[in-house]
């Protein structure tokens, strides 16, 4: 019989070995069973007798096998009661491998596992002969989320009995059905034109969410920062099924996956969150905001307040899109696939640069503020936006241009272009793309030389050209270009903030080292 242990982010089954022997009655469990599995032997003999099933006389063993491996995580009790029963005679033993998956309470109902339900469905698929899943009902609908696996729900251990008793096609009959991987979450109300001026930050939010590219905005308090990225998720696209899937199993590391996620998720930690509770870790190993995230957005308000061991642990997984946590006896990869926005003030006090409202800040506190981001993570955002401060006459204005069923029917003519592209053997979103394939995806030769230009004259490191190149990559493809135009280049270098630039800018005084883009009022 087979029952299911956590290893690190993924789940393992186990298979329950049962012998008999002369003596007093004792069950013994051997194969490193944790305390919670331990306790089960406590629970089985009374559970047994309350569902009318007779516990054997003698001495009991149970081998968790592989009996190397800690077992922790997952409930073993009711792999253990099916070892015990099929194994003295009781229930009938099963034609294929089964899949036990619950904990019993002293009246033999199942109860579903607090958490993993899905990671053993998982590893159940994963086998050379899948095997079929028994669990509580509450707990078979999430197993139910693994395609192809035959799930089954009971809710005591008379039902157990019964449905081992059938024979496999009235059984397969009556089988939990698949989950239906349909849209049926509500799109968020927000809308982009709702946020006044501030053409250029809506169009950088556009390009984060058409190619998958990190943006950064800085401005002073109530410049907008907050209510754009709020309006993010609205402009991406569902989650394919691989894509959920993978966060379902992030997930459920935390406790029970109800359906398959459909719309991207958003994670914003708080400034005082610790590295474990944004990279993952803990006993056991749990995932982070970061992981959480995964396919969405990731949010990180007032990113200078950050723990200097948060921000500069985002850099591998940012470029690796995974996150790789060790522990002395454990370890776990969770998936990092994310779009990482970041908001923060020009100063300590927020009013550097404000046309009206003068900084308080001395210049040691304000050159200490600037260097809780280091050059490296600086260098890791495509897109550096500055807002100013909105005009107060605008706000009784009309929306902003363009509206947000413009912004949608461009957005989705610009994926039809990239699927077109992914479908000719290239990429889609330009996020992740590398430079071999940019070039392959069509650059004109004058874009070029304007991109080795500039690369000279910045000092641009290599990391930079190329996210350079994608987020002119993007714009190409805002604008329903197969090849990327000088303007294209220009708007990217545009946003382009350099990695060892510490000061803020503003509108009223742009960066004196890196041009910023025209006007964006048209788009």
């Amino acid at each position: 019989m087979l029952g299911a242990t956590l290893l690190g982010a993924r789940a393992r089954l186990v298979r329950v070995e049962t012998c008999f022997g002369r003596g007093l009655t004792q069950i013994v469990l051997s194969g490193q069973a944790d305390a919670v599995a331990r306790e089960a032997r406590e629970r089985l003999p009374a559970a047994l007798a309350a569902q009318g099933l007779a516990l054997p006389t003698g001495r009991i063993l149970f081998n968790l096998v592989p009996a190397q491996i800690h077992k922790h995580g997952l409930p073993l009790d009711l792999a253990l009661a099916a070892a015990l029963l099929i194994g003295d005679g009781q229930w009938r033993r099963p034609s294929g491998p089964v899949l036990f998956l619950a904990e019993l309470d002293l009246r033999g109902a199942l109860s579903p596992p607090a958490r993993a339900t899905l990671l053993a469905a998982l590893a159940a698929r994963e086998e050379a002969e899948p095997p079929w899943v028994v669990t509580a009902p509450e707990a078979a609908r999430e197993a139910a989320l693994v395609p192809g696996l035959e799930v089954h729900a009971c809710r005591d251990l008379g039902e157990v009995g019964a449905l081992l008793a059938l024979d496999e096609a009235t059984r397969a009959g009556l089988a939990v059905a698949a989950a239906d991987f349909a849209d049926d979450e509500p799109r968020r109300g927000l809308r982009l034109d709702q946020v006044r001026d501030q053409s250029e930050a809506r169009h950088a939010l556009v390009l984060a969410a058409l190619g998958g590219h990190p943006l950064w905005m800085e401005g002073p308090p109530g410049s907008g920062k907050s209510m754009l990225a709020a309006r993010l998720p609205g402009l991406l696209p569902p989650l394919d099924e691989a894509t959920a899937l993978e966060l379902a199993r992030v997930e459920a590391l935390l406790g029970p996956v109800p359906r398959l996620p459909r719309r991207p998720p958003v994670r914003a930690p708080h400034p005082s969150a610790s590295r474990q509770a944004v990279l993952g870790g803990g006993r056991p190993l749990r995932p982070g905001e970061l992981s959480r995230a995964h396919g969405g957005v990731l949010f990180l308000d007032e990113l200078p307040e950050f723990p200097r061991a948060v921000l500069e642990g985002l850099r591998q997984p940012l470029e690796e899109g995974e996150v790789r946590v060790h522990r002395a006896t454990d370890e776990a990869r969770f998936p990092a696939r994310v779009l990482l926005v970041a908001a923060s003030n020009p100063c300590p006090c927020g009013w550097a640069g404000h046309p009206r409202i003068p900084c308080t800040c001395p210049p040691s506190r304000l050159e200490r503020y600037r260097a809780r981001v280091s050059g490296p993570l600086r260098d890791r955002f495509d897109l550096h936006v500055v807002l100013g401060p909105v005009d107060p006459r605008r706000m009784d204005g009309p929306p902003s241009r363009p509206s947000d069923e413009e912004v949608a029917a461009r957005l989705e003519a610009a994926r039809a272009l990239q699927a077109h592209r992914r479908a000719r053997g290239g990429f889609d979103r330009a996020g992740r793309a590398d430079w071999d394939a940019l070039l392959a995806a069509g650059v004109e030769g004058a874009a070029r030389r304007l991109l080795r230009r500039s690369a000279e004259r910045f000092g641009m490191s290599g990391r930079a050209i190329l996210r350079t190149l994608r987020v002119a990559r993007t714009q190409a493809d805002w604008e329903g270009r197969a090849r990327v135009a000088p303007e294209d280049v220009l708007t990217a270098l545009g946003y382009r903030r350099p990695a060892t630039e510490g000061a803020a800018t503003t509108p009223s005084s742009p960066s004196a080292s890196v041009p910023r883009p025209h006007a964006r009022g048209a788009h």
